[in-house]
């Protein structure tokens, strides 16, 4: 079969506002499959036509990549809205965008947000007064698990995989069964973890902390520990039901917890525990002397079943 790869430009230029945008694909032995690719790229090219944006129009949510730069993190700056909405649907998490298009207020700042559900897209701030352009992304959005497979309750492990590595976890049932169900539903489905499934605390020869939050309910139970947490364990952070979760790196085991946090899991193999021990050590920094040592650069994953 004869496959050969062509790209194509499109431009559009309506209402003072111009973006392009370079469309790949792939023509094929049959015409159907060829058509049916183009359906695809003009549909989503159609998802950020300047018909869909609102201006003078500022839409609220929960930022997920910031227009100006804090830190060593770097402002996001777009050349147009088009290219704002276009960041907007290739990151995971965003389904809300706003571009400032007054140069001599706020730059060319590109803000990335979310809202839980379509009905929350909601407008902040509007007016003539307001610099910013606004759209949406149907994507990325709160759902509801009884549309989701049924747990696979033969999963016994799970799979992070980080920069550094991957990390398998054994689950403990038998520790927090509704932890684990929690667990073993957002590994079955990929698109379920959010952008906040990420490393962010580190503090050597102590824990590992990070988030497992996802696009459903967090686990609500708490479950007193079965024991003193043992290096390796992994249970939910600050005696809560999660979605924040912590790897316990401690060399004695933690009789000063009790057993305060709900446990769920373990490290599965000294690979798994070197790859962790490799992440803790990473830049991280404290506020002030005492207090917790968050990560220069945050740490993400994926997870999957393993």
């Amino acid at each position: 079969m004869c496959v050969l790869a062509f790209t194509a430009l499109y431009q559009v230029q309506q209402k003072g506002f111009k973006f392009t945008t370079m469309i790949n694909a792939v023509s094929s032995s049959t015409k159907s499959s060829e058509n049916q690719a183009r359906r695809a790229i003009r549909e989503d090219f159609d998802k950020c036509s300047v018909s869909t944006f609102q201006s003078h129009s500022e839409f609220w949510g929960e930022v997920v990549k910031p227009g100006i730069s804090s830190g060593q993190n770097k402002g996001l700056q777009t050349a147009s809205a088009g290219d704002c909405c276009k960041e907007c649907q290739a990151t995971r998490g965003c389904n809300v965008w706003v571009w400032c298009s007054d140069a001599g207020s706020c730059g060319t700042q590109c803000w990335l947000k979310r809202v839980g559900t379509a009905s929350e897209v909601k407008t902040h701030n509007q007016g003539d007064h307001v610099p910013w352009i606004s759209g949406s992304v149907a994507k990325d959005f709160d759902r509801d698990i009884a549309s989701l497979p049924t747990v696979n309750t033969s999963i016994s492990c799970v799979l992070l995989t980080t920069p550094q590595g991957v990390i398998r976890i054994k689950l403990r049932p038998d520790w927090s069964n509704s932890s684990v169900e929690y667990v073993r539903r957002v590994a079955m489905t990929k698109e379920l973890c959010t952008l906040q499934c990420e490393f962010y605390r580190a503090e050597p020869g102590f824990l590992l902390q990070g988030s497992l939050r996802a696009y459903i309910p967090p686990n609500a139970v708490t479950t007193p520990g079965p024991k003193f947490m043992e290096r390796g364990e992994i249970g939910w952070a600050g005696g809560s039901a999660g979605p924040d979760w912590f790897i316990f790196l401690g060399s004695q085991a933690a009789t000063h917890w009790n057993h305060d946090h709900t446990v769920w899991g373990e490290i599965a193999d000294a690979e798994s525990l070197a790859v962790a021990e490799k992440i803790v050590i990473l830049p991280a920094v404290a506020a002030k002397p005492g207090e917790m040592h968050m990560m220069v650069e945050r740490v993400p994953f994926t997870i999957s079943a393993g």
